[in-house]
């Protein structure tokens, strides 16, 4: 699982010009490279072409050749005012590093929109629990492939019928990875698309902040954290901190992938020291921000679980797992490390997200009274 700060192959995302200006402080990602390979060439490389005022003339002419008197040559020194049209490489690379990032305004849209979220999904929940419950029947006990049947059942059937046969947890962990992989598909369908989902903190565009939780950028990305998708979600569902709440674990998901986009934002441009590239301009996206908010709830609610690792052939208790896990996403996200490039600040902000969110009890004292103020209303306008 990792909320993957992207690889050099994404410096350059089809399709999506990032250029900087001093205005709306947006980045050239490729400003970086073009300029500083152009420096290079121009300080090793001298120039091959002859000053027209310089050139030799012919012997046969009647104007005396400059060579002839080297006394006599007074070089023009001229002035001129560089512009962007005459210069564009390094008016860019000057901008790209006076790229400015925001922080007040996505801290603004991440808490408006994580709020609108809880408050939507718990009227959900609340309209749910005030629905009439229908009368049991005998084929409520008796499942639909043991009634007897004359023909075998089709691919439909027995899709459905494993459906039907999954805990709500699963649905909503397997809904989870299919929107995953439906959006990680427009990678080839419409490049265009896909590439405007991911976050560049230098962009400072909001929306990203949630549409980056969804994108990944290739199939190992994509399926770590969809096996941790797949491995925590339905246990953290039954525990004591969701009771099998559907509405109340995706807004947690929602929330949790918002606020660890925003602490990648944030540290992506504090924490520049000894980085190959500006991390305010390298893409980020992933869904492993909400999914090590809830390995933490995990690990605080099965804290003598055994957490295993993939490839690895040993496994370790959940409360030995998490304060290592956090203290390595600490120290990379301060130094860095040369051989992996994770959004550290994102897991580990997304680990203390849920081992505060199960510490000081979420369910009682966040979701359930923001589902009784809408039961409350709910009733109050049908007695009208």
């Amino acid at each position: 699982m990792s909320f993957l700060r992207c690889p050099r192959s994404l410096l350059r995302l089809p399709g999506v010009p990032l250029r900087v200006s001093s205005t709306s402080c947006v980045g050239s990602i490729s400003a970086l490279h073009r300029a500083d390979c152009q420096t290079r060439s121009q300080h090793t490389r001298p120039s091959r072409q002859t000053p027209k005022r310089f050139a030799p003339q012919r012997k046969d002419s009647q104007q005396p050749s400059p060579y002839q008197n080297r006394k006599a040559i007074k070089p023009d020194i001229v002035f001129e005012a560089r512009t962007k049209k005459d210069h564009p490489e390094e008016e860019e690379d000057r901008e790209f590093h006076e790229a400015k990032v925001f922080f007040l305004r996505p801290a603004v849209f991440v808490l408006s929109a994580s709020s609108i979220i809880y408050i939507s999904l718990a009227y959900l929940e609340a309209k749910k629990e005030l629905e009439p419950r229908r009368g049991t029947s005998i084929d409520d006990f008796v499942p639909q492939w043991q009634l007897p049947r004359r023909t075998p059942p089709t691919p439909t059937e027995v899709v459905t019928r494993a459906w039907n046969e999954l805990s709500p947890m699963s649905k909503l962990s397997w809904g989870l990875i299919a929107t995953n992989g439906t959006v990680h598909l427009t990678k080839f369908v419409v490049p265009r698309l896909w590439a405007g989902l991911w976050h560049v903190p230098a962009v400072n565009a909001n929306y990203s902040l949630f549409t980056s939780m969804f994108v990944h950028s290739g199939l190992m990305h994509f399926g770590a954290n969809m096996y941790g998708c797949y491995n925590f979600i339905p246990p953290v569902g039954h525990s004591k901190l969701f009771r099998e709440d559907t509405n109340h674990m995706m807004s947690f998901f929602l929330a949790t992938g918002l606020l660890t986009g925003w602490a990648q934002h944030v540290a992506a441009a504090v924490f520049t020291r000894g980085r190959a590239y500006p991390p305010m301009f390298i893409p980020s996206g992933g869904a492993s921000g909400a999914l090590f908010a809830i390995l933490g709830a995990f690990c605080m609610e099965y804290p003598n679980h055994g957490i295993g690792f993939i490839l690895l052939p040993f496994r370790a208790d959940a409360s030995t797992v998490l304060p290592a896990v956090m203290l390595f996403d600490l120290i990379g996200m301060v130094r860095g490390y040369s051989f992996v490039n994770f959004g550290h600040a994102a897991h580990l902000g997304g680990a203390s997200l849920g081992v505060a969110y199960s510490y000081f009890d979420g369910h009682d004292k966040l979701w359930r009274p923001l589902v009784d103020f809408w039961k409350r209303r709910l009733l109050r306008n049908r007695a009208k």
